[in-house]
């Protein structure tokens, strides 16, 4: 399950009702000090417990210069009215449920609003997931294919220093792990990591890139 402190409370969030009209949420929108940074609104229904859906303010910007009627119910251009999570998914429903949304909504067994999970959200995990503030280095070596080929390279890495993550990359067209990513605390520049990929090499294991983690930090 993903941590509820990911979350952003619904008592924290600007939403709006079923009866809120297009007029008033293009209103929001126009607000510097309530719009200006806002590309969607959640929609609740009537008595402000259930999720309904969303609007965007490019429906809503493009509805206005298509001189629509402005007391139209905002539902009436309402978009991902199914796309939400329970409190109780787990990281990969969440992941594939929001990977095209800014945001996804979360609801309660009752379908209860609880508030939203934002995609910088899930990216900041990720990237911590990495662990990017411990490592200084990320080397992706080429996988065989062969059982065991995860635990022999571990094996070569930790005799010279820690492996902070451990990341399989993978195509579909090739139906397997293309490298597997290790996150490693060295410098890019370190005689250690030269060493490591000189051991990985000469047991036939290619190191297919490296990248130096400290431009991220």
């Amino acid at each position: 399950m993903f941590p509820k402190s990911m979350i952003i409370k619904k008592q924290d969030l600007l939403t709006v009702t079923e009866d809120t009209t297009i007029g008033e949420v293009y209103d929001i929108f126009e607000n510097q000090k309530e719009g200006q940074h806002l590309r969607t609104i959640p929609i609740l229904d009537a008595t402000g417990h259930l999720f309904r859906g969303n609007v965007y303010r490019q429906h809503v910007y493009e509805f206005v210069a298509n001189k629509g009627d402005l007391n139209q119910k905002a539902t009436s251009i309402m978009r991902n009215s199914t796309k939400f999570i329970s409190t109780k998914a787990d990281f990969y429903e969440l992941f594939f449920a929001i990977r095209d949304l800014p945001y996804i909504a979360v609801v309660d067994d009752g379908h209860h609003f609880v508030g939203i999970l934002t995609h910088a959200a899930l990216m900041d995990l990720l990237a911590k997931s990495w662990s990017l503030a411990k490592g200084g280095v990320a080397i992706a070596v080429r996988d065989r294919q062969r059982r065991g080929d995860l635990q022999r390279m571990a094996r070569i890495i930790t005799r010279y220093t820690n492996i902070e993550s451990v990341l399989s990359l993978q195509t579909q067209s090739q139906g397997g792990p293309l490298a597997v990513l290790f996150t490693l605390p060295l410098t890019a520049d370190s005689p250690v990591l030269r060493k490591i990929i000189t051991k990985l090499e000469r047991k036939r294991f290619t190191v297919v890139a490296q990248e130096d983690l400290s431009q991220f930090m």
